[in-house]
């Protein structure tokens, strides 16, 4: 059975060392002074096998007795290692790629022949690995698991989030994220509820309609609470789709907190549709998809995002 450990480890688009546009952040003094560490060739493929590093505090050696391997073992096979770093652009700790039938070593090995630049030592190797592009490395890591100490072994942290993880790992291009949360709605751009009402179902109807006669299979989904409203499903591929309807012409669309943070985290499988017009023989719609970090229609119009910062004041006494 795997066993599953998170390292820490320094930001970087590709590990394959350190080059003029790709220069690590975080991860400690170390790399802060030397813009540089162990961890610059994680994703390097040397000789069809992947050598990993995250530095550990002080010199200490990995517990590999809490992965299962007995006190005098110096090494445990069979580990999947998850390496996880801080966004140096939201600050927030995201998994940024993986290990699978690792070999787990207690104390740092040293490899020869400068196979590994200038940085030599590693804790792991594998011949499986799989790095995020950093553009989609959206899984959050929480702050309250791997606290300051850059190893967490995180099965103590219990079972709820280690599926979430080995689902996301099992298919990541697939995966999609699925919070629900409970949304308080700010005023209506439409003050007629029955109107508004109508509209938000013809629009929903028309993207129905637009995928279903594109052989995907269609499901409600908009009153989950799950950040958009429609799925549409063909083969192995789930779409996302949030609807917006309006009753004039398309200027800009509002959106909640909750759609907001599922356009970002599920950005590969979302689409925003709008339909304007609704309700009249002039209704369209436009179909917009994150391509090259824009959100831009099949005829090439993009939106600007523009975020709004709001907040509730509540009596006390």
């Amino acid at each position: 059975m795997p066993r599953f450990i998170f390292l820490r480890i320094a930001w970087m688009k590709y590990y394959r060392g350190v080059t003029e546009n790709d220069i690590p952040t975080g991860a400690g003094w170390y790399v802060t002074e030397n813009s540089d560490g162990g961890e610059v060739y994680n994703f390097l493929p040397i000789r069809d096998k992947y050598y990993g590093y995250a530095r550990i505090q002080m010199g200490r050696g990995l517990r590999l007795e809490r992965l299962g391997a007995s006190l005098n073992d110096h090494s445990i096979d069979d580990v999947t290692i998850i390496f996880f770093g801080r966004n140096p652009q939201t600050g927030g700790q995201y998994i940024i790629g993986w290990y699978t039938r690792a070999i787990l070593y207690r104390r740092m090995q040293e490899l020869d022949n400068e196979r590994r630049g200038n940085q030599p030592h590693y804790l792991a190797e594998t011949k499986s690995a799989y790095l995020v592009s950093e553009d989609d490395r959206i899984f959050e890591v929480p702050d309250d698991g791997p606290g300051q100490t850059n190893a967490w072994y995180v099965e103590q942290y219990g079972n709820v989030y280690l599926n979430e993880v080995k689902n996301y790992i099992a298919d990541p291009t697939n995966y999609i994220i699925r919070q629900p949360r409970k949304i308080i709605n700010g005023n209506a751009w439409q003050q007629d509820v029955e109107k508004r009402k109508k509209v938000e179902n013809a629009a929903m109807d028309m993207v129905a309609n637009y995928f279903a006669a594109r052989q995907y299979k269609v499901y409600y989904r908009h009153t989950e609470n799950l950040g958009w409203d429609l799925e549409a499903s063909l083969n192995s591929q789930t779409l996302l789709l949030e609807v917006k309807g309006l009753s004039g012409d398309f200027i800009a669309v509002d959106v909640t907190p909750n759609e907001y943070l599922n356009s970002k985290r599920n950005r590969k499988h979302f689409r925003i549709c709008v339909v304007s017009n609704a309700l009249n023989d002039k209704k369209k719609l436009e179909i917009f998809y994150w391509i090259n970090n824009v959100w831009t229609s099949n005829e090439n119009k993009k939106l600007r995002i523009q975020e709004i910062t709001s907040a509730k004041f509540i009596k006390i006494n």
